[in-house]
């Protein structure tokens, strides 16, 4: 077995993180050639190809991949390891969780919030990401966890199924009393982004989408929208936990007599190679 604090393995780990061999040896204070030959070497030992070179730098395979993910895990080991021969009770480790907005924003956020008195050193960067490919992420270690739909989990990946986000369909207070059909003819749908197609999904759903007669409007941001659905601008979906402050407070009402459409959700990660408490409980408290 590969020993995780050997010249090798930290000359995999720079050009990881920095992309290509140049800028590893320039970080580590050695010459290409010699990069190029512990990477080399540590290929020959593990009997695999770590990565796929071109002109724009290194890019990991799934053997790569997978060894990254080991020496995460093992690094993060011997930091709590360490701290506890020390007695360093502020060791720190982090944890990064990806996923849509809509889910980290609220209910994860809320989900993890108890991890912190339980174990003080960790730290946790919960990220709200709607466009890029979490897949991916969690395969280049740019991520520790993600949150995905359920059909995008990969074999080699554990996962567990979440709650679905639940939508509503919500407008103005000051619409009250207005026929849905003549809403949707002549208000603007407000989406997060163009790709965004939560609102259009939701009407398909109820075989209201033929009824939509002008194009959309898109605010990235969840206050600056939910204020234009209170001005009435336009209308649009919320998940429950977003949308129910405002109809709470009667700022925002439902249409289509209150009818909700699920989003099915999925945590994945890589299994560790070791049980660590944190990671565990971690995944164990997001719902």
């Amino acid at each position: 077995m590969v020993n995780i604090r050997n010249p090798l393995i930290a000359s995999f780990e720079r050009v990881v993180a920095l992309k290509t061999i140049h800028a590893a040896a320039n970080d580590l204070g050695l010459t290409q050639a010699a990069i190029t030959k512990r990477i080399q070497a540590l290929e020959s030992e593990l009997g695999v190809s770590l990565f796929l070179r071109s002109r724009r730098g290194m890019t990991l395979t799934g053997e790569g991949e997978a060894l990254l993910q080991y020496c995460k895990t093992v690094q993060e080991a011997e930091g709590q390891l360490l701290g506890k021969i020390k007695g360093e009770d502020r060791h720190e480790v982090s944890l990064t969780i990806v996923g849509p907005t809509s889910a980290i924003s609220t209910r994860i956020a809320k989900n993890c919030a108890p991890l912190y008195s339980k174990f003080p050193f960790l730290r946790l960067h919960l990220k709200s990401e709607d466009h890029a490919n979490l897949v991916e992420a969690v395969k280049r270690g740019e991520t520790d966890l993600a949150v995905v739909h359920p059909s995008l989990v990969p074999n080699e990946m554990s996962s567990k199924r979440l709650m679905p986000d639940r939508y509503y369909l919500v407008a103005s207070a000051k619409w009250k009393g207005r026929e849905l059909k003549e809403i949707l003819e002549n208000e603007r749908i407000i989406d997060f982004y163009e790709s965004d197609k939560t609102t259009l999904n939701y009407l398909s759903q109820f075989e209201l989408d033929k009824f939509v007669g002008r194009s959309r409007l898109y605010i990235n941001e969840n206050e600056a929208l939910v204020e234009y659905f209170k001005l009435g601008i336009g209308f649009g979906t919320l998940t429950e936990s977003v949308a129910k402050p405002y109809l709470d407070a009667g700022d925002l009402i439902r249409l289509n007599r209150g009818q909700t459409m699920d989003d099915p959700l999925a945590l994945i990660w890589y299994a560790r190679s070791r049980q660590l408490a944190y990671f565990e409980e971690t995944v164990r408290a997001i719902k």
